[in-house]
C-alpha cells in the first residue's frame, strides 16, 4: 500500500489520473528489455515474441525492477542520476526516486519499504524509502565501483559487489553499517542467492569464475571453472544469473563467449554450454522454468533459450546495448 500511495500522489502531480482506472492487466505475460544505447525499454509478447510497444526512459537505463502491485517498473536511468518510475498502464515516467551518482543496479527490500542501489561512480551505496520515494541514508566505502545489490531473503542484510576491490561488502541497510568484507575472484557483476539464501553465488567477469559464499560464515566455500572447448579462457566473462525456480540449476551468462553456461546447484558442476549472442549479458527465466531470456548487447537483440533443448531457439532485435531483461507474467 505504501508504494501505491507514492505512485497516487505522482500521478496526481503529473495529470495521469486516467491510470487509476485502467485495468492492471494491461501488460501481463511481457518481456521488457531496458536498452542503454537508445535510450528506452522494448516491450515484447510472452507468448507470440511480437514486440508490442517502445517505452521512452531516462539516460542510459539499465537495471529494472517490476513492483506488481503498482503495476509499475522502476528504471535505473545512470546518466539523470535516477530510478524512473513507470506506470505500466499508460508506458509513462511518473515520478522518479532520487539515487545519487550513477545509478546502476539496485535492489527491493522483501516488504516492498526500501531501495538499496550501487552509486559506482562514488563508491556509495544509497538507502531510499519507498514511501516518500527519498534519499534515507548514504552508506560510503563499500568498495570501489559498487556494482551487484541484493537484499538477502530476510531482507536484513544487503551484499554488494565490488568491482575494483574484488570483494563483496555485506552491509545493514536500516543501520548504515558495513557489517563483512569478503575477498572474492577478479572484477565480481552480479550476485544471487541459492538454497534458500544459505548460499550467495558471485560472477568474477575478469576471473572467469563464480564464487560461491556460505552466508552464515561468511567465507567463500566454492569457485565454479568455466572452461568451453574453441574458447579461450580470456573471453569467458561471466556476468549475470537467471536461478531456476526449482532451485536445481544456475543459468550464468558468459559475456564475450558468447554462450550461457548451466550450472547444476547442488554439485556446482557446469553441465553444458548454450550458444547465444555477442556480449551476451543480462538474463531471467520464466516461472515454469522453461524459457530463459538473455540480452546480448554487442549484437543489440535477445536469445530466446528453450532449458529442455538447451538451445537458442529465436534472436529478436531490441534497441541497441540491451542491458537487463525482467519477465512480467
Amino acid at each position: 500500500m505504501r508504494f501505491i500511495n507514492f505512485i497516487y500522489k505522482n500521478i496526481i502531480k503529473l495529470g495521469f489520473i486516467s491510470a487509476l482506472i485502467i485495468s492492471f492487466s494491461t501488460h501481463a505475460e511481457t518481456i521488457l528489455i531496458s536498452n542503454e544505447g537508445s535510450d528506452n525499454i522494448t516491450v515484447i509478447d510472452l507468448k507470440t515474441y511480437e514486440i508490442i510497444a517502445t517505452i521512452d526512459s531516462g539516460n542510459r537505463p539499465r537495471d529494472m525492477h517490476y513492483v506488481a502491485n503498482s503495476n509499475s517498473l522502476l528504471v535505473a536511468a545512470s546518466e539523470d542520476d535516477t530510478i524512473n518510475i513507470i506506470d505500466m498502464n499508460t508506458l509513462k515516467i511518473i515520478g522518479n526516486l532520487e539515487t545519487g551518482d550513477d545509478p546502476e543496479i539496485f535492489d527491493i527490500s522483501p516488504n516492498g519499504q526500501t531501495v538499496v542501489v550501487s552509486n559506482e561512480d562514488d563508491n556509495e551505496a544509497t538507502v531510499i524509502d519507498v514511501k516518500t520515494g527519498k534519499i534515507i541514508r548514504v552508506i560510503e566505502d563499500v568498495g570501489i565501483e559498487p556494482e551487484g545489490v541484493n537484499f538477502s531473503p530476510d531482507g536484513k542484510l544487503v551484499f554488494i559487489t565490488s568491482e575494483g576491490t574484488n570483494t563483496v561488502i555485506i552491509i545493514d541497510p536500516i543501520k548504515g553499517k558495513i557489517i563483512e568484507e569478503i575477498l572474492v575472484g577478479n572484477r565480481p557483476r552480479r550476485g544471487a542467492f541459492t538454497k534458500n539464501g544459505e548460499e550467495y553465488w558471485v560472477t568474477n567477469e575478469l576471473g572467469g569464475t563464480v564464487s560461491v559464499i556460505n552466508t552464515n560464515s561468511f567465507e567463500v566455500i566454492h569457485t565454479i571453472k568455466f572452461v568451453k572447448k574453441g574458447i579461450r579462457s580470456t573471453e569467458i566473462t561471466p556476468v549475470d544469473f537467471a536461478m531456476s525456480n526449482d532451485g536445481n540449476l544456475a543459468y550464468i551468462t558468459l559475456g564475450r563467449s558468447k554462450h550461457v553456461a548451466v550450472v547444476q546447484t547442488d554439485t556446482y558442476k557446469v553441465i553444458d554450454y548454450i550458444l547465444a549472442g555477442s556480449r551476451v549479458w543480462g538474463a531471467a527465466i520464466t516461472s515454469d522454468d522453461k524459457t530463459l531470456i538473455v540480452t546480448n548487447g554487442n549484437s543489440d537483440d535477445i536469445s530466446i533459450i528453450d532449458t529442455k533443448k538447451r538451445a537458442s531457439i529465436k534472436s529478436i532485435a531490441v534497441g541497441r546495448t540491451p542491458h537487463t531483461v525482467r519477465i512480467i507474467e
